[in-house]
Parts: C-alpha cells; sequence; structure tokens
C-alpha cells in the first residue's frame, strides 16, 4: 500500500448494520464516524436484497456490497475435475470432522471463482464423487433418517457456503469480521483468495447465541439440528483458525473463544465503551426519597420482574423508596401488559413508574441506585455510565458485570429478588461503601471504558495491520 493512500477496511457484518438496530450497529457506526481517515467497505450477509438503511452511512463508507441468503446459487457446468481435487474436499471433511481445519485453505481453492480449475456446486451435487461423500456422511452420521430428508438439509445447511465462496471479495487492506458465522467465513476466505490480514471481533459468542436459537427451534428435527450446530461450530473453528487478531469485549468470553478453539497468543480483550464526557460532569440533584433506577428495554431478558419484586422488598425497608423502570416498552407489549399487572398486585402502582424511551442523562442525577436485573448480557453499557455519572450498581452476574464492578458495586445472582433488594439497602443504609464504590468506580470507569480511547485502539490495529502482506499460498 502507498503511503500517501487511506487505509481500506473491509467490515464484514451479518444480519446487523446499517440494517438493524442494536448494539453491534451502533458500536459500527461509531468506529466508522470516528475514523474519517480510513475508508470503509460494508461487506453484508443479509436475508434479503432491498433491505432499508436504519443509519445514515458515514462519508468514509465507499463502497457496500451484499450477500443475500435468498438468492438463488449461481449455477453454471459442471467442470471437469481431476481426483486429487476430490480428494483435497474429501480430506478436508473428514479433517473437519476432528476439529482441524488446516486443509481449508487448499479446499478453498477447489471452489472461489477465480482458480483455473475451480469446481462448480454443481460437481457436488452431481458428480459420482460429490454423491459418495454426502452418502457416507449421511451413513456415518445419520443411517435411521430417511436420506431424501437428510439430503435437503444437507443442501440448506451448504448453500449458504457456496454464496460466500462465489461471492466477489471486495478489495482491502484489512479485513475485519464482527462475528464468527457467515461473517468470520468471508473473512477467512478473503484471507485465503486476497492475501491479507483478517480480524476478527466477537461482540457475543455467535456460536452460543445459534446454538441457543437452533435448539428452541421447532423447524428442525434432532439431527438436523445436530448437523446446524456442527456447521456453525466448524465456522467458528475456520474463522478463529485464519484469523491474525481474535478481539472479545471481555475475560469470559476470550476464555469461550479458546476453548471452542481460538489460539490463545492471537487472543486480545478490548472492552466496549462510553462517550465518558457525555457522563463525566453529571452531578446529583437534590431530591426527596430514595431512587432505585433500572434501565433497560421491557422485555423477558432483561428480568423487569425480578427488579419488581425486589423493588416491594426494598419498599417495606425504606419507605420513601421510588423506582424508576427507565426504556422502551413497545418490543413486547404482552411482556410490558405482565408487568403494569404486576405492579398492581404488590401494590406498588404509585411507587414505580415507567418513563418509555428517554434520555438516561436526565435521570442519573435524581437515581441513588441503579439495578441490573437481566439474565443474559455481554457487556452492558448502562452499568458503565452509571459508573461515569456517579451512581452506585448493583447487578446480576451475567456478561462483564463482575469485571466491570469489580469491588466497586455488588454483584448478585440474577434470579434473587432478595440479594438485589439486600445490596440496594446497603448502598441506602452504609455511606461510607457507596462513597468509596462511587469514588472509585467512577474513576476505573473513565480510565478503562473511555470509547474515544477504544476507537483509538482499533485505529492504531488498522494502521498495523494495514501495512502487512500475508505469505503467498502455492498450490
Amino acid at each position: 500500500m502507498n503511503n500517501q493512500q487511506k487505509i481500506r477496511v473491509c467490515l464484514i457484518v451479518e444480519g446487523a448494520y446499517p440494517y438493524v438496530f442494536g448494539g453491534v450497529s451502533i458500536w459500527i457506526q461509531q468506529l466508522i464516524s470516528d475514523l474519517p481517515e480510513i475508508d470503509f467497505v460494508l461487506w453484508t450477509v443479509i436475508p434479503e436484497k432491498g433491505q432499508p438503511y436504519k443509519f445514515k452511512l458515514p462519508g468514509n463508507v465507499v463502497e457496500v456490497e451484499e450477500i443475500a441468503l435468498s438468492e438463488k446459487l449461481r449455477s453454471g457446468k459442471r467442470k471437469r475435475h481431476v481426483q486429487s481435487q476430490w480428494e483435497i474436499i474429501r480430506n478436508f471433511h473428514n479433517q473437519l470432522e476432528r476439529g482441524n481445519v488446516d486443509q481449508f485453505e487448499s479446499f478453498c481453492r477447489q471452489f472461489v471463482p477465480h482458480e483455473p480449475r475451480a469446481l462448480a456446486p454443481e460437481n457436488l451435487f452431481r458428480d459420482f464423487q460429490g454423491w459418495q461423500l454426502i452418502t457416507d456422511k449421511y451413513n456415518l452420521h445419520h443411517p435411521i433418517s430417511p436420506f431424501v430428508q437428510y439430503y435437503w438439509a444437507w443442501r440448506a445447511v451448504h448453500i449458504p457456503l457456496f454464496q460466500m465462496l462465489q461471492a466477489p471479495i471486495p478489495q482491502a487492506d484489512v479485513y475485519h469480521a464482527v462475528s464468527t458465522g457467515y461473517a468470520g467465513f468471508l473473512g477467512a476466505i478473503a484471507k485465503v483468495v486476497n492475501r491479507k490480514p483478517f480480524l476478527l471481533t466477537e461482540h457475543g459468542i455467535y456460536t452460543k447465541e445459534r446454538e441457543i436459537e437452533i435448539n428452541q427451534s421447532e423447524l428442525y428435527v434432532g439431527y438436523q439440528k445436530r448437523m446446524w450446530k456442527k456447521n456453525f461450530r466448524g465456522l467458528a473453528r475456520i474463522a478463529y483458525a485464519h484469523a491474525d487478531l481474535i478481539i472479545a469485549l471481555f475475560r469470559r468470553n476470550q476464555e469461550i473463544q479458546i476453548q471452542m478453539g481460538a489460539p490463545p497468543e492471537r487472543c486480545q480483550v478490548i472492552p466496549n465503551g462510553i462517550r465518558v464526557r457525555n457522563f463525566q460532569d453529571i452531578k446529583p440533584k437534590p431530591h426527596k426519597g430514595f431512587n432505585v433506577g433500572f434501565i433497560g428495554r421491557m422485555v423477558p431478558i432483561k428480568d423487569v420482574k425480578n427488579f419488581i419484586m425486589a423493588a416491594r422488598i426494598i419498599k417495606d425497608e425504606i419507605s420513601a423508596a421510588h423506582f424508576y423502570l427507565i426504556g422502551p416498552q413497545e418490543e413486547r407489549d404482552d411482556y410490558y401488559q405482565e408487568l403494569l399487572l404486576m405492579v398492581d398486585n404488590l401494590e406498588l402502582k404509585n411507587e414505580i413508574t415507567f418513563t418509555g424511551e428517554v434520555d438516561v442523562k436526565k435521570y442519573f442525577p435524581i437515581l441513588d441506585v441503579l439495578c441490573l436485573s437481566s439474565i443474559k448480557e455481554a457487556q452492558p453499557l448502562s452499568v458503565i455510565e452509571a459508573l461515569v455519572a456517579g451512581v452506585p450498581v448493583v447487578a446480576t452476574d451475567v456478561g462483564d458485570v463482575a469485571d466491570i464492578l469489580q469491588n466497586d458495586g455488588i454483584v448478585v445472582s440474577p434470579k434473587k429478588p432478595d440479594k438485589m433488594a439486600e445490596g440496594v439497602i446497603q448502598f441506602a443504609t452504609d455511606p461510607k461503601f457507596r462513597k468509596r464504590c462511587i469514588q472509585w468506580g467512577r474513576a476505573r470507569a473513565r480510565r478503562d471504558y473511555d470509547l474515544d480511547k477504544i476507537i483509538q485502539r482499533y485505529k492504531e490495529l488498522y494502521q498495523r495491520y494495514g501495512t502487512k502482506e500475508v505469505v503467498q499460498w502455492r498450490a
């Protein structure tokens, strides 16, 4: 790359930015907007073409390429092959069964379109060797299932992968996937074909999230669920094996990545963060009573009912307590109606205020404690915002909460409203403990979770890897 040229980064995104509003999408928007000196290409995997953008693209997004999973696989003529190609394909599948992805590069080269001897998907579906591979896997893993059902399930799993292998690869100096799965698979392909560095950032653990969805799905029977889960585990191994750097948001997720095959020497933690400057000057305002806050969507995963049960216990001990549930209510109106009924049954109607979606900065000055009652989180930004704003926190032990709070807050088990209530009561009755948590928590959050510093770390990574070349592959 010429030193006078801008670094060109290809962000590889599945099912998120710029089509879906959410935590990962907001992070991508912030990353691109804060690095105007870098050109970005978006390489996106989406359900179907024509989806509207939920974000206005910054001016340094110079290209958008889409892969729509609903589109038919591009058909092509069956190509003449040599036996060694099928030996490579079979060997790769056999090694993958054992968790070994060393042969991925050779396998990939059998299908990427610009390779002179590249096979078409038609070869896999119609050649004798392709059928033999499929029937061997069927007899090995699912011989009691009807073959026709197995075959169509196999096609459903593999056709998206052939779409990825056939897709034109955008030119870039660095490829950066924001998950494993299809995005990580594309990153590995880009590294193999274009010989450029590949970075991987996981905000959650994609494979685990997909496994939960598959287990809960009624669309698949048992062996089909196992097939899909094995597919996503294999994609994760491929991404981990080929990424030059594997980034997790926090230590617990990094440990899971390593357990799933990520090389420890290529793993790094870069947390999410907030605009510290937007919260650091917030000061408490005089107010009546003792105000306890909850910030989040009114949905089951946030376990708002646990917070409301804790509120009843707190109210019995602190008569001046009032509770603010801050966040949007529209996503699950049925759940929100259940919350209203619960508030009524617990005789808390006058003590609980549902604010709807508001600017949380307006409420931090009147909050004495913030509670997080979720049963699942990654790195909850509301906890970091509260620390910087000087509001002590009681939170469930999910995701990165324990590392964020350390000794400067109270961590309790999920679904334990009595323990959450005890934590709030401790902050209300122990002013020295409360003061220490506010002072130390605020200083540490400002130091470790400043988004401006975190974006700078990514800029340094892009600059470092954007000038690297990968050793040329030889057949």
